[in-house]
């Protein structure tokens, strides 16, 4: 039985409880990180501010950006958001980046033309960043940024910076480029949740080997992955139910993929699932519920009190 896995969680805007007691409901629950997705064109509020909100009320859980978008944001409008999160957080925020644009509008408004201009840009962009955490002053020439002696101001509370946790997609494959930033930059990987478990092992040996590359400790590098979750009185309810909803939110066609991360079913069978995963190397599932809209609360609830409360049970 594997005794190390924790838990975050999105917020779950099915509740009529403003965000800043979901945090706090989050906390109470069990959830060590409360993620605050960024969309442009989908009705979400803004992760730093909601963050930002949530640590006033909350005390210890982590705060994360979950997952903000290099393509959506200069590195130092991000890089400034992200330490004053960090001190009015009191040191608890986790920087979860991705390149953004899931959502095309996003890349639209913000001028991106195309894909490949996007992961242009988003390297460039999260090495400045990265630079700007790093190094007291910063000089960059690059294709989009060109500035000298920027210093970046107040300090975070956390030390040496803030953690930086690098997202991908899985679209048949998880792009070796995703690996590579992981490798050079982040403290954790997030798996996307449609990645075969088989998938696993060569993905994780990928970020090693380049972190390997950039003069980074391999085995300093953690993984997480996300979880679409559904409750219910067995595995196959809950997963005709998942394959409604979660093409109504995405907008998209969208079915339940095999060997993924995806906890499905009784509170036992989300256990079981999490405990596979735990056993391929990951200690941090983000949770995204994908029931009906009107169970969202009292799922993220029950979650946290049966399959999160197993676990704080054989750590203890």
């Amino acid at each position: 039985m594997v005794s190390t896995m924790e838990f975050g969680v999105t917020p779950f805007g099915a509740s009529d409880k403003p965000v800043t007691l979901q945090g706090v409901d989050a906390e109470a629950w069990g959830y060590s990180i409360f993620w605050a997705p960024e969309f442009l064109g989908i009705p979400t509020m803004e992760p730093f501010a909601v963050l930002s909100a949530v640590a006033q009320h909350t005390k210890c859980i982590k705060l994360g950006t979950g997952i903000a978008g290099l393509a959506v944001r200069s590195p130092v409008q991000m890089a400034k958001a992200a330490v004053t999160t960090d001190i009015l957080s009191n040191g608890r925020l986790v920087l979860g980046l991705g390149l953004g644009g899931l959502v095309p509008i996003d890349l639209e408004v913000e001028g991106i033309p195309n894909l490949r201009e996007r992961g242009r840009i988003s390297n460039e962009r999260l090495d400045i960043l990265y630079r700007l955490f790093t190094e007291r002053t910063v000089s960059h020439a690059g294709h989009y940024y060109n500035f000298e002696n920027f210093s970046l101001g107040p300090d975070p509370v956390q030390k040496p910076r803030v953690p930086i946790w690098l997202g991908a997609r899985w679209t048949g494959k998880i792009a070796d480029a995703a690996l590579k930033r992981a490798g050079t930059y982040a403290d954790v990987f997030i798996f996307p949740a449609d990645t075969p478990t088989s998938c696993y092992p060569y993905a994780k040996g990928k970020v090693r080997s380049y972190a390997e590359a950039a003069g980074r400790d391999p085995n300093s590098i953690g993984f997480a992955s996300t979880m679409w979750t559904c409750l219910g009185p067995s595995r196959e309810k809950a997963i005709d139910v998942a394959n409604r909803v979660i093409p109504e939110l995405l907008s998209v066609p969208w079915k339940v993929p095999d060997n993924a991360c995806y906890g499905m079913g009784t509170p036992e069978d989300c256990i079981a699932t999490a405990e596979e995963f735990a056993d391929l190397g990951v200690s941090h599932l983000i949770m995204n519920p994908c029931c009906d809209y009107e169970e969202v609360a009292a799922q993220t609830e029950q979650f946290g009190r049966e399959v999160i409360a197993h676990f704080t049970s054989v750590e203890n």
